[in-house]
């Protein structure tokens, strides 16, 4: 009648709702149930029907497989976005430059400067920490989050190595890709915003 899609009128009107069925999928998939489930009060009494399900539903929605094969191909993409940075990065030098000798070509136009004085700024030496710092910030937090994924990629193939199957919990995993990478909280702000 509104023309409304009825998966966002349903969206809409969850929140006037006395009682919604729905699949438990709906409410226990995190990646689910934040688009559909936020809606609903927080005082809301939940009914689960065949709950004997719920820890299979649970287990596979915090699951991730993976294997050798999509190991590679996450490697790929690692190697792939690297290139695209690096790539950024030259244009973005490339374009420092440019205005930068505008600027000085402007400067000895306007006779701000003299002939000497533009040939000694029309090649500049600058230390590569400046360089590096000229570059924009989204790119700097690309590069640190490809190199965190690159080496959490690295130690998931080292694991995949083994003879015997292994079981732990993941605090014990997390705990485990902490001692053997390194990772620390600081550098990974640099990979979050």
């Amino acid at each position: 009648e509104n023309g409304w899609c009825p998966y966002f009128a349903t969206r809409h009107v969850v929140r006037f709702a006395s009682v919604v069925v729905y699949n438990y999928q709906y409410m226990l998939d995190p990646k689910v149930a934040s688009m559909v489930s936020k809606e609903l009060e927080k005082e809301c009494i939940v009914v689960f029907d065949e709950a004997h399900n719920i820890d299979n539903v649970c287990i596979e929605a915090l699951s991730v497989n993976f294997n050798r094969r999509s190991l590679e191909a996450a490697s790929a993409n690692v190697s792939k976005l690297n290139r695209l940075i690096n790539s950024e990065k030259a244009a973005d030098q490339e374009r420092l430059n440019a205005e930068y000798q505008a600027l000085v070509e402007g400067l000895t136009a306007s006779g701000t400067i003299d002939a000497a004085s533009a040939d000694i700024l029309g090649n500049p030496v600058l230390p590569e920490d400046i360089l590096e710092e000229a570059v924009p910030g989204n790119i700097r937090k690309a590069q640190h989050f490809v190199k965190l994924i690159d080496v959490v990629i690295k130690h998931l193939k080292t694991r995949m190595r083994v003879q015997r199957v292994e079981k732990e919990t993941p605090i014990a995993f997390l705990h485990n890709l902490q001692s053997n990478i390194g990772i620390e909280s600081k550098p990974l702000r640099f990979a979050y915003s």
